[in-house]
């Protein structure tokens, strides 16, 4: 059993062009939220309040009317007709935010699939392509902080595996196919985000 396999709730494979379902996304994101108390709990609590805030903004919005917004694009392309799709509040705003956020843990993974042994290293290299030119001095200097805080990588192995009898290679095997469909997710969302030309290089 690992972190991976145990998860109640996957990310499904998303096709290009097709719509991602609204429900079943906002639960698999929130099977990822443990994933950074792995990193380090009290360095990245502010990264794992920002998740689930932006989840609870786009599950609040799904509830109000689950047939209206049964995919992402359809919250998405509701807020683009009414206008309200640039609110700092609004959940075209949330999910760009959310996205980043995959984005970050997805080419994370990538790195420690690859054999890097310093999850620093890992870690700076997953921030520097994903979240740090969206981010101010601010917000970058405390991303900096929890990234120098993340744990040695036998000691994050050990953490994922939930039991010590589980092989390397099956937690590795259960990290690839976690992040297969993590990634094909976010491409989706990127794809669609520049159809709609809804990419932001705002900075917070």
């Amino acid at each position: 059993m690992t972190l991976f396999s145990e998860a109640k709730y996957k990310f499904s494979l998303a096709v290009e062009g097709e719509d991602i379902p609204t429900e079943p996304f906002l639960l698999a994101c929130t099977e990822i939220v443990p994933f950074f108390d792995v990193l380090g709990p009290t360095a990245f609590k502010p990264v794992k309040s920002d998740i689930n805030g932006n989840i609870q903004r786009l599950q609040t919005k799904y509830e109000t009317a689950p047939d209206k917004f049964p995919s992402l694009q359809s919250i998405v392309n509701s807020e683009i007709a009414e206008g309200s799709n640039r609110g700092s509040k609004s959940c075209t705003l949330g999910l760009l935010w959310l996205k980043r956020a995959l984005e970050f843990i997805s080419l994370f993974l990538e790195a420690v699939l690859s054999g890097e042994e310093d999850l620093v290293k890992c870690a700076n290299k997953a921030y520097d392509e994903s979240l740090r030119r969206y981010h101010g001095w601010l917000v970058s200097g405390v991303f900096n902080l929890a990234v120098r805080a993340v744990p040695y990588r036998k000691d994050f192995i050990a953490a994922l595996k939930k039991d010590p009898s589980v092989p390397d290679e099956q937690l590795y095997e259960d990290m690839r196919s976690s992040l297969g469909t993590l990634k094909t997710n976010v491409d989706e969302i990127n794809r669609f985000y520049t159809e709609k030309k809804q990419h932001s290089e705002d900075t917070v």
